[in-house]
């Protein structure tokens, strides 16, 4: 029986894997998954996954050394893609992020030494074996001596020291990406994985013409977590209005959040759709369901609370640094998207599951009443590769309050504009909805079996 460590260290990587029927492929192939997360000591998360074997796993943090040195390194990477999303961050980053000028000055000096002298990342790279390796992983190799490493926060550090061990007792490397941005946003690849599973095509080529990835070791499989939208909806939408003590006569907008990183003063956004809609823009008063993102405490949203005909939700199992979203999670998500007559959000997959669902969408590019430097503005992230594809395909963004309240009232008098563009969206950035689960564990099963390139001789 072949072994294999999945490192799971957050709430939507155990999603993506573990609540969504990715492990069944290697089960049924005879691959023993051994499960890396936080979570192993919980005894609810023990009870739930009793049939498997657990390993307590903290992610790795990088200290300021550490942390310093993959700064430079992205700052260096991203100069090698001038006009790319990667440089247009690093320069958002550098102009926003560092208040001290001598940092600043660092930092521009930096990308412009990289954009002249490529080979300096190069050569910077080759320190990577000098950075120490947190030996407590160690002991995890000499257990379970895994035939292969499956991991997911690709980007974010947090699996290097499992990457590294992998390399040292030459264990091949598999990574989830699991989010759409990850390969066009998030920098270098600090520990390089043998071979990766994304969503899409888009997201494949991406990984060659960013990260050097050839065809064969780049998996295209859909995405798991989208699987639940090819089943019938849970609830009908009068049940779900109901629910909420709303009228399922009336129509109603859905307004998504997203969190403060994005977009700080959003809840003036929703202001805007409160104010016209009291005032009458949209004819018929409209019910209006605010879901927060999942790591959004703030109290901001406590004045829009107990006022008649609008709801605000907090995601259930929503912590603030993670969501441990279950099936029950998901599918009440995908209510919540059906009961809406139009949606609305900043950058979110909202906007994908709501073309899923054939619901009308808007996507917001504006800083509520601030009038924002464009370095600073939420605008400023539909210029990203990913996000590009969304008005690329057709779906609108309002880059101000004029255009949010026409957009929005253009699709409630016409739900069936743009639908074409949905579908776009739909084919674009997910593909066939339904058993993408099965073909991303059948790939990560050929993986295991077969070696790096084996990931994509799975159909």
């Amino acid at each position: 029986m072949k072994t294999v460590l999945f490192a799971l260290p957050r709430g939507w990587d155990r999603r993506f894997v573990l609540r969504t029927g990715v492990l069944e492929p290697l089960l049924k192939a005879g691959i023993r998954p051994v499960i890396l997360t936080p979570r192993a000591t919980d005894p609810e998360f023990r009870a739930e996954f009793a049939h498997l074997d657990l390993e307590n796993y903290e992610p790795h943090t990088p200290g300021n050394l550490e942390g310093t040195y993959r700064r430079v390194m992205n700052f260096l990477f991203a100069a090698r893609f001038p006009g790319h999303t990667l440089e247009t961050i690093a320069a958002a980053y550098v102009a926003t992020k560092v208040p001290n000028p001598a940092k600043r000055a660092f930092y521009r000096g930096l990308g412009r030494a990289g954009r002249s002298f490529p080979g300096i990342f190069d050569a910077l790279k080759r320190a990577e074996p000098l950075v120490p390796v947190d030996p407590r992983w160690k002991s995890l190799f000499e257990k379970w001596k895994p035939d292969a490493v499956i991991t997911m926060p690709l980007f974010d550090y947090g699996d290097i020291p499992i990457l590294k061990w992998a390399e040292r007792y030459g264990v091949p490397k598999c990574a989830i990406v699991t989010s759409w941005d990850n390969i066009s946003t998030k920098g270098a690849i600090a520990v390089r994985p043998d071979a990766l599973v994304v969503w899409n095509d888009d997201m494949r080529e991406e990984a060659e013409r960013t990260h050097g990835y050839p065809a064969d070791r780049v998996a295209v499989t859909g995405v798991p977590p989208f699987d639940h939208w090819a089943d019938p909806p849970r609830t009908s939408r009068e049940e779900f209005m109901k629910k909420y003590g709303l009228d399922p006569s009336r129509k109603m907008i859905g307004y998504f959040g997203a969190g403060n990183t994005i977009l700080p003063n959003e809840h003036e956004v929703l202001e805007h759709v409160i104010e016209a809609n009291e005032a009458g823009v949209f004819g018929q008063r409209l019910s209006i369901f605010v879901r927060l993102h999942p790591i959004d405490h703030r109290e901001a949203w406590d004045r829009f609370r107990n006022r008649p005909g609008i709801v605000v939700e907090l995601p259930r199992n929503s912590r603030r640094k993670d969501w441990d979203a279950d099936r029950d999670d998901l599918d009440h998500l995908a209510d919540t998207v059906r009961a809406c007559d139009v949606s609305m959000n900043v950058g979110s997959t909202i906007t994908i599951e709501s073309c899923i669902a054939d619901r009308p969408v808007i996507n917001i590019g504006y800083d509520g009443n601030l009038k924002l430097q464009h370095a600073r503005s939420v605008a400023r992230v539909y210029e990203r590769t990913h996000l590009k594809r969304i008005p690329e395909c057709g779906i609108p963004v309002a880059y101000s309050r004029e255009e949010l309240i026409a957009l929005t009232k253009g699709y409630l008098d016409d739900p069936g504009k743009d639908r074409e563009a949905r579908l776009r969206v739909r084919e674009r950035l997910v593909g066939r909805v339904g058993g993408a689960a099965e073909r991303t564990g059948r790939a990560l099963a050929s993986f295991v079996m077969n070696g790096p390139s084996g990931v994509t001789r799975f159909e």
